[in-house]
């Protein structure tokens, strides 16, 4: 009787979020390889045609507002692999005539880092027919279900949880119900791990939904594990992880805003990556240039650092953030793997797992394969379902027939 209950519950937690496992899914294995995919739909956008020194990033950001005095960069790359722009964040300035933000119409430029040429330019999720946003509609797709707000990441969380636990409990119920844990129980078990020979279509798709889930399942405990940070960090992944090792809130939201919101800063962006990295601890010094954004509340630089081939080879993932005063240069916050917790390393450790990059392109072309075995389990759970719900009506309606023929 308890078994048929937790046949029920993995049934019914699998309906649920069917139709939700299978967006998230397809659209995770495109994203595996959302930037070859997006170099190729926009090489306008994504590939220069002469390459050249990349200016200084304060002329750089010069030339972009120049260009356009409507919007403010918030986001600048500091490097690029050679032959490809700069991916640069903005956001808009406070029109004067009506005290509103300008409408953009678009939060990414793609700059050309030798001359500050803008290339193009694009708003991230939006639902555009046009080459150009078809990657960044999907990255959305898959982390909010395009939903407004935080409603999206709520319910990808959500999907992420019930997954998790449909999945162990999947797995558990291929279990052969035996006390023996030694040759004959893996005797019995074994036949769980494949598709029978000869069977009928309706045995083929029920062991084909089973073995692939037991097969895939230590990467859908991964993903849906990584998912779940993704989606509800600071509501159950960091506090959960903060049972067993601290994890500190981010210098982004525990530095003090400042009183004076319209100051500026002292000094540009170049001279904040040189004051930056001499405040690196000792084993990063050979650590790249990532990325800087100045955040006007904090009145800080935020000054990443990135080791070399990071996300590129297997298990290359350290990074550095640094923040210093826009006045002073002093420094204000660390954050990275080298001063980590062993919590916040795990933290650290999501994105890489979750996008397959900590085994490089082995690892991607596996998270890749996950993905489609979790679309192979969610039709075929339906087939399953629906199969049996059939024959079950079929059974109830032969027992009436022969109920009335008595």
């Amino acid at each position: 009787m308890a078994r048929k209950l937790w046949v029920a519950l993995h049934r019914y937690l699998g309906l649920a979020m069917l139709l939700f496992l299978l967006v998230i899914a397809f659209t995770g294995s495109v994203l595996v390889f959302a930037h070859e995919i997006d170099a190729w739909l926009n090489p306008r956008l994504l590939r220069v045609e002469q390459v050249q020194p990349a200016l200084g990033a304060d002329e750089l950001t010069h030339r972009i507002q120049h260009a356009d005095p409507r919007l403010r960069v918030s986001l600048l790359p500091l490097s690029a692999p050679a032959g490809s722009t700069y991916e640069v964040r903005v956001v808009p300035r406070i029109d004067a005539a009506n005290n509103r933000p300008y409408d953009l119409g678009f939060d990414r430029l793609y700059v050309d880092p030798g001359s500050g040429k803008i290339l193009g330019q694009r708003q991230w999720g939006a639902l555009r027919l046009d080459r150009a946003h078809l990657i960044p509609f999907i990255d959305v797709l898959h982390r909010r279900l395009q939903l407004p707000g935080q409603w999206g990441m709520w319910l990808t969380g959500t999907v992420a949880i019930v997954w998790l636990v449909s999945s162990l409990l999947g797995a558990w119920l291929t279990l052969p119900r035996m006390a023996s844990w030694r040759q004959e129980f893996w005797n019995k078990w074994k036949p769980a791990w494949s598709i029978k020979r000869g069977a009928s279509a309706t045995r083929v798709t029920f062991d084909l939904h089973r073995s692939v889930g037991l097969w895939s399942l230590p990467f859908a405990l991964m993903l849906g594990i990584s998912g779940v940070y993704f989606s509800l960090a600071d509501e159950v992944f960091k506090p959960v992880v903060n049972w067993f090792s601290t994890v500190h809130q981010h210098p982004a939201r525990s530095l003090p805003v400042i009183k004076d919101r319209q100051r500026q800063p002292a000094f540009g962006i170049d001279e904040a990556v040189v004051r930056a990295r001499a405040r690196l601890p000792a084993q990063t010094l050979n650590y790249q240039p990532w990325y800087a954004n100045h955040l006007a509340k904090q009145g800080v630089y935020r000054i990443a650092f990135k080791e070399p081939g990071m996300l590129e080879r297997a298990f290359s993932l350290r990074y550095e953030q640094v923040y210093i005063d826009d006045q002073t240069g002093e420094l204000r916050a660390l954050y990275g793997y080298h001063h980590a917790t062993n919590g916040e390393r795990f933290v650290i450790w999501q994105y890489p797992l979750h996008t397959g990059r900590i085994l490089a392109l082995w690892g991607r072309i596996a998270v890749f394969l996950a993905g489609v075995a979790t679309c192979v389990m969610a039709v075929t759970g339906l087939m399953v379902w629906r199969s049996r719900s059939r024959a079950r009506a079929d059974a109830v309606k032969a027992g009436r027939v022969k109920s009335s023929g008595t």
